[in-house]
């Protein structure tokens, strides 16, 4: 008989503190929704143990996970592989890394958030119960846009001006991966709702949730107070909430339109789902390291310039010419990467760290021994894109080398060791 606990903590930081996401400094002054984090453990039959805990932030931070990691699976007594954490990459959440100087990372909410990621996986385990679970897909193709296109003169731009004659590069993964978990006597318990899209549709120097916090409150109002919506973001590197076809969505309280749409098809996913108890726990967990990139000439020269001619650049720029210094000054470094499968009897759940393409959850999905998979990015790792090959381009935001580190190759590297891993499941 499958066992299920979940439960949630506040994580809202005190007002005043920086709020990382854009170039420049924004102090919190207010708090739109509350920040969260959840956790959803596991336990089957055979006592096989696995837990999966979503926080509301940008990220969450090496050190946080380092501590995190092994203090969960000593108090709920499972296998380290079995540990998934994740951030729900919200821009209006509290200071989990430094970037330049607009922004600065807070040792005291990471040691706070630590302890409350912490708490919510042991809480979690004490509320379990017998439960029956069953996975079904929704399907939106709306919420979520490509944001990097190619111009009509051939060249590349992310998020380009929405009266430019272009077309998208690629496209998204409209799927809206459903987890539904009853009780025993068939009273829905909770649900894990997993769909790939940028959480940067709020702005403004007030905490907020974004659209998956507005998604778990709709669909409490559906279920009851008592039911746990948690939300999973999938490989969302390349997608936002804007259209840049069609029209821009910047409108006061977007994102809680989203988030409600994006409940509604949750919801209709849940109707539709088969639930069972006889569920087979798994879980494969590795370590490899890929090096970086360096600045290449063409890249020096280019931060040179700008730096000779700082008082007429943008702030961006700056901070670009900057970081190519500071780069190639670094050299060569080898950077680990957790990568991590979990099954949860016929759902294979993917979880890598980085902001990944979402190339590549549709190549993982393409290729994976089972037909039912949930992506999670910036899962066990801090932010920093992979882009696929064709989108190493100038005008790529993604590409550029302060956000994507890794070299070009890398993401079909670690997609490869994901299917490596379910394979062995």
């Amino acid at each position: 008989m499958l066992q299920c606990g979940l439960y949630e903590l506040d994580i809202t930081p005190p007002l005043g503190s920086e709020m990382p996401g854009y170039f420049n400094t924004r102090l919190a002054d207010g708090i739109k929704e509350k920040l969260f984090t959840q956790a959803a453990y596991f336990e089957d039959g055979q006592n096989r143990r696995i837990v999966i805990i979503s926080a509301d932030g940008a990220q969450i931070p090496d050190e946080v996970n380092e501590r995190v990691h092994p203090a969960v699976a000593k108090a709920l007594e499972m296998d380290l592989a079995g540990v998934l954490t994740c951030a729900t990459h919200i821009h209006t959440g509290g200071p989990l890394f430094t970037w330049a100087d607009f922004c600065h990372t807070d040792t005291v909410y990471m040691d706070f958030l630590a302890q409350r990621m912490i708490d919510a996986a042991v809480l979690a385990q004490k509320e379990k119960r017998a439960v029956k679970i069953g996975f079904s897909r929704g399907y939106d193709d709306r919420l979520a846009h490509y944001r990097d296109f190619v111009m009509a003169d051939g060249t590349y731009r992310t998020n380009p001006p929405i009266d430019a004659e272009k077309h998208p590069f690629g496209a998204i993964d409209p799927e809206v991966g459903v987890l539904r978990i009853d009780t025993e006597t068939g009273e829905p318990y909770g649900v894990i709702v997993n769909y790939a899209c940028h959480t940067d549709c709020v702005g403004g120097t007030e905490f907020s949730s974004d659209f998956p916090g507005a998604m778990r409150d709709t669909l409490r109002k559906l279920y009851g107070a008592a039911f746990m919506p948690v939300f999973v973001n999938g490989f969302f590197g390349n997608l936002n909430h804007v259209d840049f076809e069609q029209g821009t969505h910047r409108v006061e309280g977007y994102y809680r339109s989203m988030g409600r749409r994006l409940a509604a098809e949750a919801s209709r996913a849940m109707e539709t789902a088969l639930l069972s108890a006889d569920i087979d726990i798994g879980m494969a967990c590795e370590t490899i390291t890929l090096p970086t990139r360096e600045p290449d000439d063409a890249l020096l020269a280019w931060a040179d310039k700008i730096e000779q001619d700082a008082a007429n650049q943008s702030v961006v720029e700056r901070h670009y010419a900057s970081e190519a210094k500071r780069i190639k000054a670094l050299g060569v470094r080898k950077i680990p990467l957790v990568m991590q499968v979990l099954k949860l009897g016929d759902l294979l759940v993917f979880a890598s760290p980085k902001e990944m393409y979402v190339e590549f959850q549709l190549m993982l999905k393409e290729k994976s021994p089972a037909s039912r998979n949930f992506c999670i990015a910036l899962a066990n790792g801090p932010c920093g894109y992979v882009p696929i090959r064709e989108l190493f381009q100038p005008g790529i935001y993604e590409a550029r080398l302060n956000g994507s580190q890794l070299f070009e190759d890398a993401g079909y590297i670690m997609v490869d060791k994901l299917l490596e891993l379910a394979g062995r499941l």
